[in-house]
């Protein structure tokens, strides 16, 4: 039976099936391996449900798509706060659908203390075989660049708003005004627990992160499609023009992914403010 999860601002409804057609719309059904930002602004959430049956149909349309791999992205953004990070137990901050999917018992989730994933699926080793460079070699999103058929689904939100991925790209192209910085911590896992160190690329004191026209260009490219869903959108963004259009835009305009023109010297006292803010 259709459920009505949402009722948007001009009054339409927005039901599970919706959300099915939506996502078939962007071509999430044809990607071999999904990673998924969320929000959850469609509307006015149906009072009828609550909120777990709202995320579990939501999530439902999302693995109707039979995507043999997807991934949420659970980061918690307390471990370099001196907050231990439990595997099992610490919560994500990235939205509620995130959360919900960390908590189910066929996700996986990854070691990586600063940029933590859940994973449903087949190629387990995206969350299982991370490094300790958290935005570097071997994390995840390195390994999501060496696979074929990615595409990174905003689901209630837009690219400009939440592409985590750009920062590896950042990395990938070196530039300046990001350095890898050391975070200590406590883990625990497995039933055990222990000390480790993992690196972050994270952006010197004074660097302004902004938005910038790239995801509008790979629509027009065809390389990403938008639908709109209630009062909110879906976006898909194919991985592979996604990586090669901004490293070029990045080695044409090296402050392209900011807001300010480069600073003339770098401070690289850590920017706190109740969670981390410098990535």
């Amino acid at each position: 039976m259709e459920k009505q999860l949402f009722y948007a601002k001009d009054g339409t409804r927005v039901a599970d099936s919706d959300f099915v057609a939506a996502l078939r719309s962007v071509d999430a059904d044809k990607a071999e391996i999904l990673f998924i930002h969320f929000g959850m602004n469609f509307g006015m959430p149906n009072t009828e449900y609550k909120r777990d049956e709202i995320l579990g149909a939501i999530y439902g349309a999302i693995r109707e798509m039979n995507v043999t791999t997807v991934l949420f992205p659970t980061f918690t953004f307390s471990f370099p706060n001196g907050k231990d990070y439990d595997v099992k137990k610490s919560k994500s901050k990235m939205g509620a659908l995130n959360e919900y999917v960390r908590r189910q018992p066929e996700a996986i989730r990854s070691l990586d203390p600063l940029m933590s994933v859940a994973l449903v699926g087949d190629k387990k080793y995206l969350a299982m075989g991370v490094g300790r460079e958290s935005v570097g070699r071997d994390c995840t999103f390195d390994m999501l660049h060496r696979e074929k058929g990615v595409k990174f689904l905003f689901l209630g939100t837009r690219p400009q708003d939440c592409f985590t991925y750009t920062h590896y790209i950042e990395w990938a192209a070196k530039v300046p005004y990001r350095y890898d910085r050391d975070f200590t911590g406590m883990i625990h896992a497995d039933g055990g627990s222990y000390t480790a160190t993992y690196k972050l690329f994270v952006r010197y004191k004074d660097v302004i992160p902004g938005s910038n026209d790239f995801a509008d260009t790979l629509l027009a490219h065809g390389d990403a499609k938008m639908c709109v869903l209630g009062d909110s959108e879906v976006w898909t963004v194919d991985e592979a023009p996604a990586y090669k259009l901004l490293c070029e835009k990045i080695k044409a305009i090296p402050d392209y992914m900011l807001d300010a023109p480069l600073p003339s010297s770098w401070d690289d006292a850590l920017v706190l403010n109740g969670e981390m803010t410098s990535l």
